[in-house]
């Protein structure tokens, strides 16, 4: 009798292991000053995301990697254009990533809660072992006068059976609300990693368009070809070399045939309204590098001012003069000098020209 009344009080005992974890309450959020930049909510995401990583979720931890490799992309198209394509892109992209960081987290979170509570329960099961150690101690004589607490023990095992129901139960449902969770973080981060594969092939297929439309206007322009008119393609996109002899010597005045080839340049830009152009004069080391600067200029902002009156947008021009700063060839030969008196018109379609920056 003795021998029961211990393994009833050990097992009182060992029941402390199951007691309710309570949940720390959720910080509120404080409402938002101002309305952020896609950079500064990348970064406010990210760092959310990254607080309360366990360590050892190892997917959340690549994620985040990936997701950092997005928000340094996002800040460099996002300081040369806050409006671009490119930005809502890699800021709906970083987007992804925080929620997929998140959902790898909880997921984490979920399974090392529930070794935890399987661990409790292998504890409980091991002090339950000892009482009944115990007892079987006492049979052999080694405790006595257990028989004068019977009264006592019964009451007392009644309960303790009570509260170890109630705790089986309760273990029960809160695994099987784990497992739940567990279910529906990892359908979240599938969604997500779908929704994220989908946007890269987005991506992909709208850089083949742009190279299938550039090599289209390429081909057009190879018809300008000729000893006045150089055409090329290089990685900032196809480079149209005018030379000087277009222009009234040493002034910026267009000649006839220069206007019928930026007439027809006009021509294939209105059909190809994706494309951007940068007009760069240039010119040798002849003169003065004030002169130089200041005629190539007037030269490059004389063709974007006949291009708009050929019906092309200004804002896919535009215009800079670079004087003698970036010679094609050697200004000591006469040819040499001849190759750096030009007027380049650097073609590119947006998308390739975003992807580039």
């Amino acid at each position: 009798m003795k021998s029961k009344n211990l393994f009833l009080i050990g097992a009182l005992a060992a029941s402390v292991c199951f007691a309710a974890e309570e949940t720390a309450p959720e910080a509120a959020t404080e409402p938002a000053a101002k309305q952020p930049s896609p950079v500064e909510a990348c970064k406010t995401a990210l760092d959310n995301a990254a607080k309360d990583i366990p360590e050892n979720a190892i997917s959340a931890k690549y994620s985040l990697a990936g997701a950092k490799a997005t928000l340094s992309n996002l800040e460099v198209a996002y300081k040369d254009d806050p409006e671009s394509e490119k930005v809502k892109s890699l800021s709906a992209k970083c987007d992804t990533y925080a929620k997929i960081v998140t959902a790898q987290s909880e997921t984490q979170k979920l399974r090392n809660h529930t070794a935890e509570n399987w661990e409790k329960r292998a504890a409980t099961a091991r002090s339950i072992e000892a009482i009944q150690e115990q007892i079987n101690q006492a049979r052999s004589g080694k405790v006595n006068d257990l028989e004068a607490e019977k009264a006592k023990m019964k009451d007392q095992e009644a309960r303790l059976q009570a509260e170890m129901q109630q705790n089986q139960e309760k273990f029960l449902a809160e695994a099987a609300a784990q497992e739940a969770a567990l279910k529906a973080a990892g359908e979240r981060e599938a969604e997500l990693q779908k929704k994220l594969a989908e946007e890269q092939k987005a991506l992909a297929e709208e850089r083949a368009k742009a190279e299938a439309r550039q090599q289209e206007a390429m081909n057009k322009l190879n018809e300008l070809q000729s000893q006045m008119i150089q055409v090329s393609k290089d990685a900032r996109g196809i480079i149209l070399s005018m030379s000087d002899i277009l222009f009234a010597v040493n002034k910026a005045d267009l000649k006839a045939d220069l206007k019928t080839s930026l007439a027809k340049v006009a021509g294939i830009l209105s059909v190809y309204q994706q494309f951007n152009v940068s007009i760069e004069g240039n010119t040798d080391n002849t003169g003065s590098a004030e002169h130089n600067m200041k005629l190539s200029q007037q030269r490059a902002d004389n063709v974007k001012a006949f291009l708009v009156e050929q019906g092309i947008a200004e804002d896919r021009l535009t215009a800079k003069g670079l004087g003698m700063t970036m010679p094609v060839a050697d200004n000591s030969s006469k040819e040499g000098r001849q190759k750096n008196r030009r007027v380049d018109l650097v073609i590119q379609d947006k998308a390739l020209q975003q992807e580039a920056k």
